[in-house]
């Protein structure tokens, strides 16, 4: 004869079972089955993806050598993926010797920045003489109606006081800075995703995108506000893993050897200044510095 009642062991397990949300229990009928856990530093900081072994044998790598390629390449890949952006970008960037678009008044505005330290009111079809006279043309003293902040002015005129004011001169900045934005995605990507192969990916396909090619290639505002989003965006990033570390090394190991949650240590920890915090404010500051519409960020 059996008994009907169920052990304490199964109407654990049932309860459980019965918390699950409705999508992972139809699951089970198809033999899935949860991932087991582990402890909570593996879940706050998570490790980084690696090869598998098997790509080393094929390759005919040995393991020490294997593991250096792992190690450099958290850096080589992005640096690698930066040259071939970096490339392009500068390659041939004088040309075409005109005003593009709107070159015509950020690339005056910025070298009256550098020069009066204020925007002025350039005379119309003033273009030509310009590209003809270079940094001999006289700027006026009439002050400019002004639409936008000075500090992606400012940037792009760092270029112009270092090379000119010519196309090269006034285009330099923004293909130095979206060079740059390439190297820190890759970064943010492998950060964000936890995997070197990923963060290059993203790198790469922000490298051949045409609009940031073309961006990075014309002295707008646009490139240099991107810019300072993407970098706030990995500032928070990294403050987010370091306050991650922090906690983890703060939580109490249980019995088995694991790192277990605890109330107190939440409810008491201090994170301290959390600098990558203010870095982040700093470059929401000036993205909003750049143009109006960095606030909404």
């Amino acid at each position: 004869m059996t008994s009907t009642a169920s052990s304490p062991d199964t109407r654990e397990g049932q309860a459980a079972e019965e918390q699950q949300p409705s999508w992972q229990r139809r699951l089970r009928r198809f033999g899935h089955a949860e991932r087991a856990r582990d402890d909570v530093t593996a879940r706050l900081v998570p490790g980084y993806a690696e090869p598998s072994p098997r790509l080393w044998l094929t390759l005919g790598l040995s393991e020490p050598f294997a593991d250096r390629l792992v190690r450099w390449s958290g850096w080589a890949g992005p640096l690698l993926i930066t040259l071939v952006a970096g490339i392009t970008r500068f390659l041939n960037l004088g040309n075409p010797k005109a005003v593009i678009f709107d070159e015509t008044y950020y690339a005056k505005d910025a070298w009256a920045l550098i020069h009066r330290g204020f925007e002025v009111n350039w005379p119309e079809k003033v273009n030509d003489d310009v590209l003809r006279q270079g940094g001999d043309i006289a700027i006026p003293h009439d002050a400019a109606y002004v639409v936008h902040p000075p500090v992606g002015k400012y940037v792009i005129g760092v270029g112009e006081w270092l090379f000119g004011f010519d196309p090269f001169g006034w285009r330099f900045m923004t293909a130095l800075l979206g060079t740059l934005s390439v190297l820190m995605l890759c970064r943010i990507g492998r950060r964000l995703f936890r995997s070197t192969f990923l963060g290059c990916l993203a790198g790469a396909l922000l490298a051949v995108d045409g609009l940031h090619f073309v961006m990075s290639r014309t002295a707008l505002l646009d490139q240099v506000l991107m810019f300072f989003v993407l970098a706030a965006f990995g500032c928070f990033l990294i403050d987010r893993d370091k306050a991650r570390a922090r906690l983890a090394a703060a939580l109490p190991v249980d019995a088995d050897g694991r790192v277990r949650p605890d109330v107190r240590v939440a409810q008491t920890l201090r994170l301290g200044w959390r600098p990558w915090r203010w870095a982040a404010g700093l470059c929401l500051g000036l993205a909003f510095g750049t143009k109006w519409n960095g606030l909404y960020v």
